[in-house]
């Protein structure tokens, strides 16, 4: 379905061809078409046009455009349209995805950088096996860039699921690759002396003054206050950076006792798009409410919270013209506020050590659902600075003691555990 048979040609007159063929239409009849030219090659091309315009009014975007000899770019770009009509693909993984795929148009990118029409843009998919492909994700991991290699791999399995959903491979030569696995990190969090230091250097930053790693105010915009009101609201909530730069004033309930946030959104950017708030979180469990400790409360009443209207839609910290704040512009601003002192702690340590804290009093379950993960082995793994602890087994290795010095006795059950 969807193609066409034999091409006869049949010359009528003075420069004049009329090329017929049969198509099989996605309907499952067979129709007989016809093309018209003034040469032979063009009436023939002419009956090859009626039937991508027959296929595309049937809705189809060809599905025998690819075979085993179709080029990778190719196959890219119809995985790419393919993605484009999953309504569950966010803006900002598509632009991704496209990143990784098209090489940049912009003079300023590096020319070197591995991008899958430019590293493929000669091979056919059946070209493309286990050992090409594997080898491909290898190079990209011995340049030190795992992420990358970690991109190309998701969007590769799915280039070739499409390919073998089309029937012109059997099986996917992506699922025997080798794992990417990228080095472990344990969740750091701020512990109390920390906590105050940074805070007092925010002040310090705030006022004017030289802090390590960045000068004393001279010239230009006065320097943000937004920074110290969010740390707080990190610290207090354990959103994301993009959730907190999302929070409206209408998120706030101020008649519940304590004070509630609802964290219903995030912070993007797409290319062609701009900034513009999502109005759904990274995941489905990301949408939740987080009741507010007195800290960041105060911090709120400070911004003027008691006299918010509940439906005032309000950016909680807005830019300097009123919209959206970006999360590069805020992160630019942290750098600056951090100093040197401090370098290895960015937002995302204020929801480590929010999640930390909720963890050590009431359980990783709690601190899942203060994070907004869909279970507790995420909050665990990657945001929670605590060694798992071992069950009491005392009992049991107190009879390893060995006997007391010079008296040859068993000294079991006599020493402290």
């Amino acid at each position: 379905m969807g193609t066409h048979g034999r091409i006869s040609c049949t010359k009528l007159g003075t420069r004049q061809y009329r090329a017929r063929a049969r198509y099989r239409s996605y309907s499952g009849e067979t129709v007989r078409i016809e093309g018209w030219g003034t040469s032979k090659s063009g009436a023939e091309n002419r009956v090859r046009e009626v039937v991508q315009e027959r296929v595309k009014s049937e809705g189809r975007t060809n599905s025998g455009a690819v075979t085993r000899y179709t080029l990778i770019p190719a196959l890219a770009d119809l995985w790419l349209e393919e993605l484009e009509l999953d309504e569950t693909t966010l803006p900002q993984t598509l632009q991704w995805y496209r990143e990784e795929i098209e090489p940049s148009d912009d003079p300023r990118a590096r020319k070197d950088t591995v991008k899958i029409k430019t590293a493929m843009s000669g091979v056919r998919l059946f070209e493309a096996d286990t050992s090409y492909l594997d080898a491909h994700l290898k190079m990209i991991q011995k340049n030190g860039h795992t992420r990358k290699a970690q991109c190309h791999k998701i969007i590769l399995t799915g280039m070739m699921s499409l390919a073998v959903r089309h029937g012109a491979i059997r099986e996917n030569p992506m699922r025997e690759v080798g794992k990417i696995k990228r080095k472990k990190t344990k969740p750091k969090a701020m512990d109390e002396t920390t906590r105050n230091g940074l805070r007092a250097q925010l002040e310090t930053w705030l006022a004017g003054e030289a802090i390590p790693g960045t000068p004393a105010y001279t010239r230009g915009p006065a320097r943000d206050p937004d920074i110290l009101n969010a740390a707080d609201i990190l610290l207090g909530t354990g959103a994301r950076p993009g959730e907190c730069l999302a929070f409206r004033r209408c998120d706030v309930d101020t008649s519940s006792t304590p004070w509630e946030m609802t964290i219903s959104g995030t912070i993007v950017r797409v290319t062609g798009v701009g900034l513009y708030r999502q109005e759904w979180t990274k995941t489905d469990a990301g949408y939740r409410t987080v009741v507010l400790p007195t800290f960041t409360i105060e911090t709120l009443r400070a911004l003027g919270a008691d006299d918010w209207d509940p439906d005032d839609e309000t950016p909680l910290f807005p830019s300097r013209r009123g919209g959206w704040r970006d999360p590069h512009n805020f992160g630019r601003t942290w750098r600056s506020a951090r100093g040197t002192t401090y370098a290895w702690i960015t937002p995302k340590t204020y929801r480590k050590t929010n999640l930390t804290a909720v963890a050590e009093e009431f359980g990783a379950d709690q601190a899942k659902r203060q994070a907004g993960h869909r279970n507790s082995a995420t909050t665990e793994q990657h945001y929670i600075d605590r060694p798992a602890l071992a069950p009491d087994s005392t009992a049991v290795l107190n009879q390893l003691a060995p006997p007391v010095s010079g008296t040859g006795q068993d000294n079991r059950g006599n020493r402290d555990g």
